[in-house]
């Protein structure tokens, strides 16, 4: 019985086998014959920690789904690093661009924001969005909808979809006294989407190198 059922196993395995190998030659056969493009590593390690997700439920459905990311000093690294590399821009063009980048965040606390299209977001919409700062709230200085760039695009990854809208989100970075919302003592930032029924906060532990406002560069 045992030699049967052994017998048996191998039978099983050898198509197996055959078919796994039979794979092997596809794939190397296509890698010669078609050009597969050189592979462009996507710092998505560096980005994943500024991306939220959340979906909001009323009882056992899905009544909105929204994704948020800072545009903290270190995405803004990181897409200059790739905007460079897909525009072949030089050295130079690129400190240049990431200068830019950076001048940004020392007048704005910037977010993209992705919501469904049937979910807008906005003023007049259901649902509005708030930056609170170390139990202060704050309105946004510019929200609109934007088509993003392939590089934010690939930031957000299978999250973007065509169903959804992208958003650009910005608060003034100082207060009415201005000075810096943000501060080495901020340990915390929330962006808060209230409805009439309904909040969603996302919340970022702030490190040093969040933030251009700190004098990181």
């Amino acid at each position: 019985m045992k030699k049967k059922a052994g017998m048996l196993i191998i039978r099983g395995a050898c198509p197996l086998l055959l078919l796994l190998s039979g794979c092997k030659r596809m794939v190397d056969w296509t890698a010669q014959n078609f050009n597969q493009a050189q592979t462009i590593e996507i710092p998505l390690k560096r980005v994943k920690p500024y991306l939220r997700t959340a979906a909001v439920h009323h009882q056992l459905s899905t009544c909105a789904i929204f994704d948020a990311l800072w545009i903290s000093d270190v995405v803004r690294y990181a897409y200059a690093e790739v905007a460079m590399v897909r525009t072949g821009k030089t050295n130079e063009q690129y400190q240049t661009f990431l200068r830019r980048q950076l001048e940004e965040n020392k007048h704005y606390i910037t977010f993209y924001l992705l919501s469904e299209y049937n979910v807008p977001v906005g003023d007049t919409a259901d649902w509005q969005v708030l930056l609170r700062v170390a139990g202060h709230v704050y309105q946004p200085c510019e929200l609109k909808t934007v088509e993003l760039t392939p590089e934010y695009r690939a930031f957000f990854a299978k999250r973007f979809s065509k169903l959804k809208v992208a958003y650009l989100v910005k608060f003034v970075a100082q207060d009415m006294d201005e000075q810096p919302l943000i501060v080495p003592t901020t340990s915390t930032i929330e962006l808060c989407l209230n409805s009439t029924q309904k909040q969603v906060v996302f919340e970022w532990q702030v490190k040093a190198e969040d933030f251009h406002t700190w004098g990181h560069i």
